[in-house]
């Protein structure tokens, strides 16, 4: 039953690594994915859920990702039901190498995207003008994590090293022992703050997990009851498939490795904070104080932000015209509406007009704010 129940989780998990799209590795994943699975699971959310304005992108905590999961449980158990019993120790080692080498890349693009500063990133004036109170509790994390540079490459660091030590036969275990409990804390993390990859945290966890089916109950008995155990190798019985797994593994590692690290590589910036942002960026403060606009934000994903009073927020995405003096808004709604725009850089005065309105703004120097200030107190006499 219990060899039943770890054949039938090894094959979940290798056609989850199949058919769950990760945007880093190309968008082939997604293509064969909504081939495979898209139209069924379209039906299912819309006739069956009764959901209409879902999106099938399969991502983690969509209900097409839900709808996606349980599909691969019902495949899993006629596949591991069809499977003869001769290939079954085959498949359980080529699905726990499989997951490894798959956990192995996953923590060190986190890793590497940490240590450059790209996951928590620096956050945005209009986050840094947001009362505390009005703000989400992902954004809130998200955007506390990112004040710290020193903490997002120690974390990097910790989950780089979790990665390599994975990938090496004598430090397998440490590293997966390492990896489990950077992978609870993430769960934990996604369930407290209500961050949306809270399914594939899980899942992450749950392989980590599975990967030392053979060494849970030597590791419960050397490090709790003190007895003394020798951990066994375990070994594909086909000897000719040794040098295909070798070949595959090397190249998988490799052409991620590549994948992962070829933006910041091709962009020459190992530092998101001091990344190019558009030629306006920043947080400008409307001077009529009259006005129902209090603030203008030009956002680095280049988004128009207009906030009032009461710290209510329109938002547009924008685009300039080759004269730098007008521009683009649209709306969620595939609106589009014409804007000017004047910027004087000496006094970093904007002047926008859309439609009738007209707003004249100044500059703040948002990176000024204590939050993002490099302070550190050796003792508590420091602190003012």
């Amino acid at each position: 039953m219990k060899n039943r129940f770890l054949l039938y989780a090894g094959i979940f998990f290798l056609l989850f690594m199949i058919f769950f799209p990760l945007d880093f590795l190309g968008n082939f994943q997604e293509k064969l994915t909504s081939f495979l699975f898209g139209d069924l699971t379209e039906w299912l959310i819309i006739d069956v859920f009764k959901v209409k304005n879902a999106g099938i992108d399969f991502s983690s905590d969509s209900l097409s990702m839900v709808v996606l999961i349980s599909l691969l449980l019902i495949v899993s158990v006629i596949l591991s039901i069809l499977t003869a019993k001769k290939y079954r120790q085959n498949i359980l080692f080529l699905s726990k190498e499989i997951i490894v080498l798959y956990l192995a890349v996953i923590v060190m693009k986190y890793g590497l995207d940490k240590i450059f500063k790209a996951q928590f990133y620096l956050p945005e004036p209009n986050i840094l003008y947001s009362r505390f109170g009005n703000l989400d509790k992902d954004i809130l994390y998200w955007s506390t994590m990112g004040t710290s540079h020193f903490y997002s490459v120690f974390a990097g660091i910790l989950e780089l090293a979790a990665a390599v030590l994975i990938l090496f036969n004598k430090t397998r275990i440490l590293g997966l022992l390492l990896a489990i409990g950077i992978l609870i804390n993430v769960f934990a993390i996604n369930i407290g703050f209500d961050i949306s990859v809270k399914l594939f945290s899980l899942v992450l966890l749950l392989m980590a997990v599975f990967t030392l089916k053979n060494e849970w109950v030597i590791l419960y008995q050397f490090l709790i009851v003190k007895k003394e155990k020798r951990l066994t190798d375990e070994t594909i019985s086909n000897s000719k498939l040794q040098p295909i797994w070798g070949f595959f593994k090397t190249a998988f590692l490799g052409l991620s490795l590549v994948m992962i690290l070829f933006p910041y590589v091709y962009s020459g910036n190992y530092n998101d904070d001091t990344a190019a942002r558009p030629f306006i960026h920043g947080a400008f403060k409307n001077i009529d104080k009259n006005s129902d606009v209090r603030y203008v934000f030009f956002h680095r994903n280049h988004y128009l932000i207009l906030m009032d009073k009461n710290e209510n927020t329109m938002d547009f995405h924008y685009s300039f015209q080759p004269s730098k003096q007008n521009m683009v808004l649209e709306d969620y709604n595939g609106k589009k509406i014409q804007a000017g725009c004047s910027y004087r850089k000496k006094d970093s005065l904007i002047t926008l007009t859309i439609g009738k309105s007209r707003i004249e703004a100044k500059g703040l120097n948002w990176r000024k704010m204590k939050a993002l200030q490099p302070v550190f107190h050796t003792i508590i006499e420091e602190v003012k």
